[in-house]
């Protein structure tokens, strides 16, 4: 099966563009010639189950490959080649025109900061804003993703907040630049059922607002398919099966992909019996 970017608007219309994507440790690549692109404001979800390669797609697209990976092939930002990038244009970019939600808020979050603090740092670094200024806007955020009295929460430390509340921190903190890609790796996988799906709403109408293009890393089709309009199924390292995310639910191509669509039918079955 083909794996060149078929995903999204090839070329030169591509926000990211990756192609013949490799990442290695060792001889053995855990990531095997991967290829997609995505457009401004579109959608695009990576699927598989632990192991099949995506959280590393992810990383090597954020540049936050471990330092004993060999990472191989091209990605390109807006036109702009990120492989061989120097860290410090790396860092330019992440926070700014690129930002990342992760499964667990304490790979985002200080522990040992007020969240006042941690908001508004983005902003004064990358955009220069006085701390008058980067203040009001961490304010504005978290109304923006609905953590209630926002004033008295920027004067908190994450532990005197609950995960969802935490987890929405993560996403405003990731908005605050205005980025052109969000890059969110399971950032609802240890939430109860309610919360998710309160945040997968809130990431849909940050998108639809901000004509935010969002690549979305989840070992869950029915979560992908509730975000995405398109979707690729990893295995192994490798693409098995890619298309509309309602085609992959309807009619997969791959006899992987229809393994997977079972076994969440199954969970599901067990959870409502």
């Amino acid at each position: 099966m083909s794996t060149g970017p078929d995903v999204g608007l090839a070329g030169d219309g591509a926000l990211l563009q990756v192609d013949a994507l490799c990442v290695r440790y060792g001889p053995q690549p855990v990531v095997d010639g991967v290829g997609f692109a995505l457009a401004a404001g579109e959608t695009l979800g990576i699927v598989g189950e632990s192991g099949s390669g995506k959280s590393q797609t992810a990383l090597a697209v954020l540049g936050l490959s471990d330092a004993a990976a060999q990472v191989e092939g091209s990605i390109r930002f807006e036109g702009r080649e990120l492989l061989g990038l120097r860290e410090r244009d790396r860092r330019r970019l992440r926070g700014s025109a690129i930002s990342a939600v992760f499964q667990n808020p304490g790979a985002s979050l200080n522990p040992h900061l007020r969240l006042d603090e941690q908001l508004s740092e983005g902003l004064r670094y990358h955009r220069g804003w006085s701390r008058a200024a980067a203040l009001a806007e961490a304010r504005r955020l978290l109304d923006a993703v609905r953590v209630p009295d926002a004033s008295r929460r920027l004067r908190q430390y994450p532990h005197e907040l609950s995960g969802g509340q935490n987890q929405r921190v993560a996403i405003a903190m990731a908005l605050a630049c205005a980025p052109r890609l969000l890059v969110a790796d399971e950032p609802t996988t240890a939430l109860d059922a309610t919360t998710q799906a309160q945040l997968l709403d809130l990431l849909r109408e940050q998108c639809r607002e901000r004509r935010l293009a969002l690549l979305l890393i989840s070992h869950d089709l029915g979560v992908v398919a509730e975000l995405c309009s398109h979707a690729l199924v990893m295995r192994a390292g490798r693409i098995v099966d890619r298309g509309p995310t309602h085609r992959l639910l309807s009619a997969p191509g791959h006899p992987y992909t229809a393994r997977l669509l079972a076994a969440r039918r199954a969970l599901v079955a067990t959870a409502e019996g």
